[in-house]
Order: C-alpha cells, then sequence, then structure tokens
C-alpha cells in the first residue's frame, strides 16, 4: 500500500519536519527585512578610534560575559547586538566591516582557530578562555533595526533601553542588571517583529487542479524609543504595498545546509546571500497588498509601538 493513499494522509505535506507556508513567510520576510535596510545604510560601524555623543566605552570595546555554559574569559560581547554578517552591501561607498581578527591587549588575533562570532547575539567566544581583565576590541558593523521572528522568540525576553548609551553603568555589572541577561533574551530598540497572523482566506485558482489562491495577513510590530524612529519603520512598511516578492523555500535550504550561518551562528565560508536564496531556491511569489497601520498603545514615557498589517496573495498548493 502506497504512503499517501487517497484520502488516508495529508495533502501537501509529507513530513511533520518541514516548514509550511506560515513559517516560510517569516524565514523569508526577516531576511528580505534585514538585507533591504542594509541596502538604506541602516547599520553602523564600531571601529577604533570612535567617541560615542554619550562618552563612556566605545562600541568598539568587547565586555566579558558571565555564562555558566563556559569558563570565564572565554565570552565576551559588544554593547549592540544582530552584527552584520551580509557582503556585497554597497551604500554610499561604504560597506558593513567583514571581521577577521580581534585586539587582544593591543595584540592581533586571527579568527581562524581561535575564535567563533555568534552574529544575531553579539558575541565572540574564544576556544581558550583569556583574563576577564583583558581590554579586547574589535572592528564590526551592527545593524540599527533588529528584525526577530515571533516564532523563534524565547520564552522570555527583556526590552532594553538606551541600548545605545555606552555611559551606562551597567554594562560593567556581569552578575546582575539587563546586562547579565543573555543577549538572546535582550530585545534592542528600534525593532521589528514578524508574525504571520493565524488569518486567511483561499479560493479555487482554476478548474483542473487542486491549486488555491490563497490570503495570508502577516503584522509587523514596530518597537522604537521615541516617535521618529517608530513613523520612519512604519512608513517603511506601508510603502512595500504593490510589491511582488520572490520567496525561498527553507525546506530545501535546510536540505542542502545553505542557510548561511552554522550551528553557532557563525557566517559559513562562502555563504549564501538574501539574493542567491531567492534566485537558486525560487519557491513561489507573494503580492504584498492592503498594508493597514495601527497604533498601539505605550506604558512607558519612552517606548512607541505601532503595527502595520498586511495581506499576502500567494498561490498555493
Amino acid at each position: 500500500m502506497s504512503n499517501c493513499d487517497y484520502n488516508s494522509c495529508f495533502k501537501g505535506i509529507n513530513n511533520i519536519s518541514q516548514d509550511m507556508l506560515l513559517n516560510i513567510l517569516e524565514a523569508n520576510f526577516k531576511m528580505y527585512l534585514d538585507w533591504s535596510f542594509l541596502k538604506i545604510g541602516a547599520w553602523f560601524d564600531a571601529e577604533k578610534p570612535q567617541e560615542t555623543i554619550y562618552g563612556g566605552n566605545t562600541h568598539y570595546q568587547l565586555l566579558p560575559v558571565s555564562d555558566m555554559s563556559y569558563t570565564d574569559g572565554q565570552v565576551w560581547q559588544g554593547i549592540r547586538k544582530d552584527w552584520v554578517w551580509e557582503s556585497g552591501i554597497i551604500y554610499e561607498n561604504t560597506s558593513p566591516k567583514v571581521i577577521s581578527d580581534i585586539l587582544v591587549d593591543g595584540i592581533s588575533v586571527p579568527k581562524t582557530d581561535n575564535f567563533v562570532v555568534s552574529y544575531p547575539t553579539g558575541r565572540v567566544t574564544f576556544y581558550e578562555p583569556i583574563s576577564v581583565s583583558s581590554t579586547v576590541e574589535l572592528e564590526y558593523s551592527y545593524r540599527f533595526v533588529q528584525v526577530h521572528r515571533s516564532s523563534e522568540s524565547p520564552w522570555f525576553n527583556i526590552v532594553q533601553y538606551s541600548s545605545f548609551n555606552t555611559d551606562n553603568q551597567d554594562i560593567q555589572q556581569m552578575e546582575n542588571g539587563e546586562w547579565a541577561i543573555g543577549s538572546h533574551h535582550r530585545v534592542q530598540l528600534p525593532c521589528i517583529i514578524i508574525e504571520s497572523v493565524p488569518r486567511s482566506r483561499s479560493r479555487p485558482y482554476e478548474i483542473g487542479n487542486s491549486l488555491l489562491w490563497l490570503e495570508q495577513d502577516i503584522a509587523f510590530y514596530v518597537l522604537a524609543e521615541n516617535k521618529n524612529d517608530r513613523n520612519k519603520l512604519l512608513d517603511i512598511i506601508r510603502l512595500q504595498q504593490d510589491s511582488t516578492l520572490q520567496l525561498f523555500d527553507t525546506n530545501l535550504v535546510a536540505q542542502n545546509d545553505d542557510f548561511p550561518l552554522d550551528y553557532n551562528e557563525d557566517i559559513k565560508n562562502s555563504p549564501l546571500m538574501y539574493p542567491n536564496l531567492i534566485d537558486q531556491y525560487n519557491w513561489r511569489k507573494c503580492f504584498i497588498k492592503n498594508v493597514n497601520l495601527i497604533e498601539l498603545d505605550s506604558k512607558h514615557t519612552n517606548f512607541y509601538q505601532g503595527a502595520a498589517r498586511a495581506t499576502l496573495e500567494i498561490i498555493s498548493t
């Protein structure tokens, strides 16, 4: 008997572990927004010498992390997380920095065989611990706008205010305060959180097959510390109405182990960028329509929220 006899199995799904439409949409829009923000210059460079507008520590200097999974002196983090790993970006004759070595007490240490970089969490992990009193400096680029998928959010998060303020004394405290919380639990502003809303409509596409004309809603929650950033991000999302996006197949990418970051969240050799993924693993297209903006109540004087809700049209099986 066949593994999928008529009326005895699900249609359109062969494996419980494979991504379906909602997860594919979140993964695609996450990479689309990350790439598109870089194309308009939405990143900052941490470099030496660098003076910050607040004074105090520079983003160029990394700080030790107290992590029970590692020996003290192994893990060091930047003040801002979500470092840029993409290459091939050029904006006004500048590109994000490429991490190749790190300075430990003024001595250059090459990345190869010495440390790994977790780009999303903004951390460097040495294979062998160094003294926590060391001066660790690194040139890197970090995103101005952080984009998160709601389906990949940890079981708790804390919104971190003034994450650009390098004069914050809490930065130096490894065992208490919000900086003692792992960077995978800290949400820095401004940010966009993508959620595939469980609201959709479908109708037959054409006579003679099982294709559906699917309308799927997706929400973009914008969190910021000022109205200017919130309004700007909402306007950017609204301007994408009537655009058509090529989606890539996350299942095939995973099957071929072609996601650009490895299990350490470090960049692979010759990684595929977003344009490469949609070219080599093209799946379906989606049309963005009916983008509506919603203001959300804010409970904090320096916390501004908003949401953009869009309807996507997709031809689906």
